[in-house]
């Protein structure tokens, strides 16, 4: 399962240039405090955001109750397959009711394969961003009040993207196979390209061993996250001779996490 979750995240990563939220659909908002138990990938290397997460606290309970948020204005559609991996038929019955004049109504089915494992089938349709905004102020909120944090191996969600539909398959086997059913406008052209939101689909039959999210409403995706670094600051005692700091306190900074550094961690 650990092997699985890092797949994910890998390929989102490289094919979407995002930080997957595993499971997708799991409860997450802006202002959670994360560790990721599967983002160790070394002993010298530092937690990355990797498949699952846990949610140690949120920015409300340190008593931050009021952070500036934005919203994206336009929303975004993400679709990609595991390339070479996944395979699709199409097969259209239609139904022409001989009473009336209206045309025939159209029902297919569409079968994917997925012939490796890990190989992903990823439909995320009309995406919403909700962000955090002005965090140098933030900053400044957490040092004032988060001082019994334990802050190494943390993350702040700084952003959440929700899907207003989506369908995502993981295979766990080198072959696995879906079967989809419903309207030919929402299953059509051989594949998945055209999915809309609106699009009355659903999974009819299935097999093999695989990891499924249904064609659902409001899905969370994708997020954006800091890791929380802490800062020492120190100053000289003019009474020593040697040039040892006496250290004075702990600062908490903010530190972004790119998608460059999540692939690093990757490979």
């Amino acid at each position: 399962m650990k092997s699985l979750q890092i797949q994910y995240s890998k390929e989102v990563a490289r094919e979407l240039g995002k930080i997957a939220v595993y499971l997708p659909g799991e409860e997450i908002e802006v202002g959670d405090i994360l560790t990721f138990p599967h983002g160790k990938r070394g002993l010298l290397q530092k937690m990355a955001p990797l498949g699952s997460f846990q949610k140690i606290t949120n920015l409300r309970n340190l008593g931050i109750d009021y952070f500036k948020i934005q919203k994206s204005k336009t929303p975004d559609t993400y679709r990609f397959t595991s390339k070479q991996a996944v395979q699709f038929q199409f097969d259209t019955k239609l139904q022409a009711d001989l009473n009336t004049n209206a045309l025939p109504k159209g029902k297919g089915e569409l079968q994917i394969k997925l012939s490796s494992q890990g190989a992903i089938c990823f439909f995320a349709l009309h995406c919403s961003k909700t962000s955090l905004s002005d965090i140098p102020s933030l900053e400044n909120e957490i040092n004032a009040k988060g001082k019994k944090m334990v802050w190494e191996d943390t993350f702040l969600v700084t952003s959440v993207t929700i899907a207003k539909k989506a369908l995502i398959i993981q295979s766990n086997s080198s072959e696995s196979e879906v079967i989809l059913g419903g309207d030919v406008q929402g299953l059509q052209s051989n594949s998945l390209m055209n999915l809309k939101a609106n699009s009355q689909i659903h999974i009819s039959k299935q097999k093999g061993d695989m990891f499924i999210k249904d064609w659902s409403d409001d899905v969370t995706v994708f997020m954006d996250v800091m890791r929380f670094e802490k800062e020492t600051f120190g100053v000289q005692n003019k009474d020593l001779q040697t040039t040892a700091k006496a250290l004075i306190t702990d600062t908490i900074r903010l530190e972004s996490v790119t998608i460059s550094q999540v692939l690093k961690d990757l490979d």
